[in-house]
């Protein structure tokens, strides 16, 4: 017993908390639930109940096991967390931290689990937005040396979009459960705008990055699938608040904006999908670059799960029934890759495992 305490304090606490191998998986790690909750409220909207229960319920693990990773390596190195925020590269990855909350906060309205404490993971994606996202954008703009645009930018970028986006559904959640919901739609509708705006913003250095600077093979990586996912959680934020009842006549008169700018979205994530599964059958069948686990494949997940999903709603809120088998089969896309990318994820926990000294 007093050996297994001894491995988690003093210097052992200090060498986990600052290993290469943490480093790797927070925060990216975040995508990882919010690619497994959304492929959850894929399957529940397309009543697939049996798979997604499961994916649920490990959700509901996960969160806290890559926030307490999290915290472990803030604990132990907050320097670098910081100088890691303010970095063109990897700053964008910290709002993963704000999407999951928000994912992990539908999923528990899908699956009415817990319902009680929609409001509390609100305000904690809220306050996790405003200081990661000013503190990134900062960051960058204060930064006294900085890469160009092939060597900064990548598909992580709209992760701006996407955190805000998923503040948008989830207080689309919350307000019908509030004694006052006018206010909190209105917000919501603020951040729908808001991430369609900032979208436009990223997405144009994005193509201007995608046709005149030279793209290899490796250049290819799971973020750019973002690209596609941070419009397609628009649409899901525009379908939902397509969705809710007119509490109050000025917010009903906003309410008449998100139905076009929702198809907009829509139209958007479907116009990237063919350009994307070109560009990466490219790498891996053309130029034949070996298929290896790597964390931003959760990247390609989400996406595809969030485009199932968002369909889905957007079939409902609009009155497109035929836009359901859409969803339906982008759902078993999203659902092959969530699996490939969990046996990569078990593969490569069991390669470190077996690989990294016990400490005594």
């Amino acid at each position: 017993m007093m050996r297994q305490r001894a491995a988690f304090s003093g210097p052992a606490f200090a060498a986990i908390a600052t290993s290469t191998w943490l480093g790797g998986i927070v925060p990216g790690g975040f995508a990882i639930v919010m690619a497994t909750g959304i492929v959850a409220i894929a399957a529940r909207l397309l009543g697939h109940t049996a798979i997604g229960w499961p994916l649920c319920i490990a959700n509901l693990a996960l969160y806290p096991a890559v926030w307490l990773a999290m915290l472990t390596r803030l604990a132990g190195d907050p320097r670098a967390v910081a100088a890691e925020l303010a970095s063109h590269e990897r700053g964008s990855t910290f709002l993963t931290m704000v999407a999951a909350t928000g994912v992990l906060g539908s999923q528990l309205a899908t699956f009415e689990l817990a319902t009680a404490v929609l409001p509390w993971l609100l305000g904690l994606a809220a306050v996790l937005w405003a200081l990661l996202l000013y503190g990134f954008l900062a960051g960058a703009t204060l930064r006294s040396t900085k890469p160009t645009v092939e060597q900064g930018l990548n598909g992580a970028w709209l992760l701006v979009v996407v955190a805000t986006e998923a503040l948008a559904v989830l207080g689309s959640f919350v307000a019908p459960r509030a004694a006052a919901p006018g206010p909190l739609i209105f917000l919501s509708l603020a951040a729908f705008l808001l991430g369609g705006m900032l979208y436009l913003l990223v997405v144009a250095i994005i193509t201007y990055r995608f046709v005149f600077v030279p793209m290899s093979a490796d250049d290819l990586a799971g973020p750019w699938w973002i690209n596609m996912g941070a419009v397609a959680i628009a649409t899901l934020a525009g379908g939902r608040l397509m969705l809710l009842p007119a509490f109050d006549a000025h917010v009903a008169l906003l309410r008449q904006v998100a139905g076009p700018l929702t198809l907009l979205f829509w139209a958007a994530a479907t116009f990237w999908i063919p350009l994307l599964v070109i560009l990466f059958a490219w790498k891996y069948l053309v130029r034949r670059v070996p298929v290896r686990y790597a964390l931003d494949q959760w990247s390609i997940v989400f996406p595809l799960g969030m485009y199932s999903a968002s369909t889905a709603v957007f079939s409902e809120a609009a009155g497109l029934p035929f836009l359901r088998p859409i969803a339906a089969g982008f759902f078993w896309c999203a659902l092959l890759a969530w699996g490939l990318a969990a046996i990569g994820l078990v593969r490569a926990a069991v390669r470190l495992v077996c690989s990294e000294p016990v400490a005594p």
